[in-house]
């Protein structure tokens, strides 16, 4: 489900110290026995699937201060929806608390609340449980300037079960000469009918062929301009020149600082509020993680504002779990062979990704369609395991039981002794569909679960 806004006037595992393991070669016996564990476990995958998207965005409002709109999406697949005649319904309650903080993020007191209701009505059950379909709604409330934390809290009403997302926000004044909002990531933008598409929560999909950003300029006179944008990659932000310095490089340059987007560009305003796109091909970017920099200047090089607005592209399907494709591949230890990572990692940017979907492409259940869910589910239980079993300066894939969740997904049962005399803390997970259990000792008492016996010791046989 696409949800439009129109633009109204004035609305707008591996080898560890102390870990022991086999040596065994990926074949027949790893293949058949991890194929048998991911086709079981798609059940997992609604817990860790994100749970809303939220966009709070400052804008001018229609009295000339400064306003806030809380843009939210949840998908269908987690809300309850009970039948009624015609189809199903399902029904929540978004609820936004303002917090106004200091510069150093403590928070001084309430400042701001807002509850609204939404119904949602499908006709069918499938409607209730595509993956591609969410409601999305948006609510605006006045705010001062400042700095503030917004937490939005989503109530489902038949489950009661609740989902809450805290978003730090800068309120700039709307009151200068010239004045421009935050940016906000669309799917698309009808300029003709001035009607919004917004991604909520920024996350771009691969196979969209482009995206749009939006932001209003407000003067009160009318002005030549110039605006300048720079997409960089998050990770590599604080090396980054600076605008000007990255205008004078080639194009090709620009990139390997980076910094895959630079342009610069005269823009005429007219005084009142004036709206402003910039489309973007997705196919400039890699999957990853980007800010995208907006700076407007006078005619003359004179600063005026600098706004910022992160995104991230993601591979389809997989919603928010892949964000790096290097590290994506380093993340097939658990299914492929060691010379398949090694002929991955040494490719140019685009055989990786050849390489890449040519292994998934082997392994998809569903040929033909554009979905490969042994790939989704694979890379739901490595976002998973990340979530749940991180220590340390390891990520959860890379812990012995991040490695047996994502082999074998999630236990049937998990015999926790956290606190018993004599012993160390330690699990026993329990898989009575494979036959198979798995003892995991805490030898630190920090949290830091390793395996007692090899995955693949005839000892973890049940």
């Amino acid at each position: 489900m696409s949800v439009c806004y129109s633009l109204l006037p004035g609305r707008p595992m591996g080898r560890r110290a102390g870990h022991i393991r086999f040596a065994l070669p990926f074949g027949v016996l790893t293949l058949a026995l991890w194929t048998l564990a991911l086709a079981g476990g798609a059940r997992a995958q609604a817990a860790y699937q994100p749970e809303f998207e939220v966009d709070v965005v400052a804008a001018r409002g229609d009295d000339g201060g400064p306003r806030v709109d809380v843009y939210t999406s949840i998908p269908h697949q987690n809300l309850r929806f009970l039948a009624r005649t015609g189809g199903f319904e399902a029904t929540y309650t978004v609820s936004v608390e303002v917090q106004r903080v200091d510069e150093r993020g403590r928070q001084q007191g309430l400042v701001a609340t807002r509850s609204w209701e939404r119904e949602v009505r499908v006709p069918t059950y499938v409607a209730t449980q595509a993956d591609s379909l969410a409601d999305e709604a948006l609510q605006s409330l006045p705010l001062a300037p400042g700095r503030y934390l917004a937490e939005v809290q989503v109530e489902d009403g038949a489950s009661r079960r609740t989902f809450v997302r805290e978003v730090p926000l800068t309120v700039r004044p709307f009151d200068g000469a010239f004045t421009v909002s935050d940016p906000l990531i669309l799917d698309r933008y009808d300029s003709r009918g001035r009607r919004l598409f917004p991604n909520v929560g920024a996350a771009l999909r691969t196979d969209q062929e482009s995206f749009t950003l939006f932001y209003e300029i407000y003067a009160q006179q009318a002005a030549d301009l110039r605006v300048s944008y720079v997409v960089t990659e998050t990770s590599r932000a604080r090396e980054r020149p600076s605008a000007r310095a990255l205008l004078g490089l080639p194009v090709r340059e620009q990139a390997q600082r980076g910094a895959p987007f630079v342009l610069s560009e005269r823009l005429s305003v007219r005084p009142g509020r004036n709206p402003a796109t910039l489309r973007l091909d997705t196919d400039r970017f890699r999957v990853g993680d980007y800010t995208l920099s907006l700076r407007l200047e006078t005619a003359g090089g004179d600063l005026i504002a600098e706004v910022e607005r992160p995104f991230a592209m993601r591979w389809m399907g997989l919603e928010g779990q892949i964000r790096n494709m290097d590290e994506a591949i380093a993340q097939l230890r658990y299914v492929a062979r060691e010379r398949e990572i090694r002929e991955m990692r040494a490719a140019s940017d685009a055989e990786k990704l050849r390489l890449f979907r040519a292994f998934w492409d082997r392994r998809d259940p569903t040929p033909g369609t554009r979905r490969n869910e042994r790939m989704e589910e694979y890379y739901y239980r490595v976002a998973y395991a990340n979530e749940r079993y991180g220590r340390f300066r390891d990520q959860g894939w890379n812990t012995d039981r991040g490695e047996v969740y994502i082999r074998f997904g999630e236990p049937d049962f998990v015999e926790q002794h956290p606190f018993n005399y004599g012993t160390k803390p330690y699990e026993i997970w329990y898989y009575n569909r494979h036959g198979r259990r798995f003892i995991f000792v805490d030898e630190t008492g920090l949290g830091d679960f390793r395996l007692l016996v090899p995955i693949w010791d005839e000892r973890t046989r049940m």
